[in-house]
């Protein structure tokens, strides 16, 4: 897709705030209009993102890094392990995640309500990286200790990377985004409910061995009010007792 189109309808005087569940002054979005949520361009646009891997929490052997490119752009690079630690106890590994600033207070969240899309300028390596979107947490049983029954909850979507020299504009509608639990597609599908997000993470572990390097210009948001579409998959009709399949 034609980056001008996108372009066309950025309005400089109106600029989302992240960690802030609001947009700065309220003014409606129109259609056909986006906004740069993240734009990578020096050192301190990356200071807040967070990398992990397996390797951190010895699981694996994963290593991944969070660095400024040489054309001034967010780079997420590394190499992709699988070994299995010889530990007795684990059966698969090899992961590692890229995640956006998380707000420090858990009344905080980002509110992209008034868009249907995320746009994302980047360059791969031929790899296919797993988008993910968290609500923010709540608290919704008495049983719900410390980081909750719904903490591993999130909403995926595969981004394609096509790998070579050139730019490559990535438009997903947040229709596509499906649930899943540690990694596990739900039954029991639901929209994801784009007015309370409370991070957004780029995460890798497509078994394959090896190095990979992931260059990011910017993440946007776009309302296309053409798409008319709210939710993607069929939803299955569980008793009232059941929430999950695991």
């Amino acid at each position: 897709m034609d980056e001008r189109q996108f372009s066309k309808g950025f309005h400089k005087d109106r600029f989302i705030c992240p960690g802030n569940s609001y947009v700065c002054n309220k003014i409606p979005v129109f259609h056909g209009e986006f906004n740069y949520f993240w734009k990578f361009d020096s050192e301190r646009k990356l200071e807040d993102w967070v990398v992990t891997s397996d390797s951190d929490n010895k699981q694996g052997f994963t290593r991944a890094f969070l660095a400024l490119s040489r054309n001034k752009r967010a780079l997420f690079y590394g190499n992709l392990c699988t070994d299995v630690p010889k530990d007795g106890e684990l059966t698969r590994t090899g992961y590692c995640q890229l995640r956006s600033p998380v707000n420090p207070s858990a009344s905080q969240t980002y509110n992209w309500s008034d868009f249907t899309h995320l746009v994302i300028r980047m360059r791969g390596d031929g790899r296919t990286y797993g988008l993910g979107l968290q609500k923010n947490y709540k608290r919704t049983h008495r049983l719900d200790f410390a980081m909750g029954l719904t903490a591993n909850d999130q909403f995926h979507y595969p981004m394609f990377t096509r790998g070579g020299p050139y730019w490559q504009t990535v438009k997903i509608p947040f229709s596509k985004f499906y649930l899943s639990h540690k990694g596990i597609v739900q039954d029991k599908q639901a929209p994801v409910e784009t007015s309370e997000i409370g991070f957004f993470c780029i995460n890798l572990m497509d078994n394959v061995d090896g190095p990979f390097h992931l260059e990011i210009d910017y993440i946007a948001l776009l309302n296309d009010q053409n798409h008319k579409e709210e939710h993607a998959y069929e939803r299955y009709s569980l008793e009232d007792h059941v929430v999950n399949v695991y």
